[in-house]
Formats: C-alpha cells, structure tokens, sequence
C-alpha cells in the first residue's frame, strides 16, 4: 500500500482535526517523537517534543496529574498559499491531538 501523495497545493487554513489516532514513540531520554503524515494535506514530518525539566511548565514528561494529549501542529515544510506572514510553521494549517503513549 502506498501512502497518499502530499497535496502541496492546497491552501493555508487554521483547520482544527480533533483527536487523531498517530504514532508517539519515546526518544529515550523522557520526551515523546511524532512521526507521521499530516490529516489534512498528507504531508509527512517529524517532531521531538522534549521531557519537562525539573520545575519546568513545559514539555512532555509527567506532570503529576492525568496525562494530556499533545497538540500537533502541521510542520510539512511547504508554504502553503495563504499562510499568514505572522505562522512560524511552514505547513497547511491543520492542527490536532494525540494522546500520549
């Protein structure tokens, strides 16, 4: 099976997915990896989400409390059409979670 081919030509869109079910692996020092193809435009990527630092607010690792899906961002690295000057990630828009393993 072939996976679907990137649709570079779609347009930017702030497009919410809801929860997606996508592979989160551990990088083997706490953090999490997401490697995968984008819902909307097909568009594969990869992104390492670090472990929480002591003290720290941010990152992937436990946070005492029920775990939270992560919020995953379209990182393809096309420009899409649209896109806002004020994005800081190249990619179609699309945005959704994924439960951490």
């Amino acid at each position: 099976m072939t996976a679907p081919r990137h649709r570079k030509r779609l347009g930017w869109e702030n497009a919410p997915m809801g929860p997606q079910q996508m592979p989160l692996t551990t990088d083997g020092k706490g953090g999490l990896v997401f490697s995968g193809s984008c819902p909307r435009c097909m568009g594969g990527f990869s992104r390492t989400y670090p472990a929480a630092t002591p003290g720290s607010t941010k990152g992937a690792g436990p946070s005492g409390g029920s775990a939270k899906p992560i919020r995953v961002l379209c990182e393809c690295g096309v420009r899409h059409a649209g896109r806002p000057d004020v994005e800081k990630e190249v990619g179609c828009g699309a945005h959704w979670q994924v439960d951490r393993p």
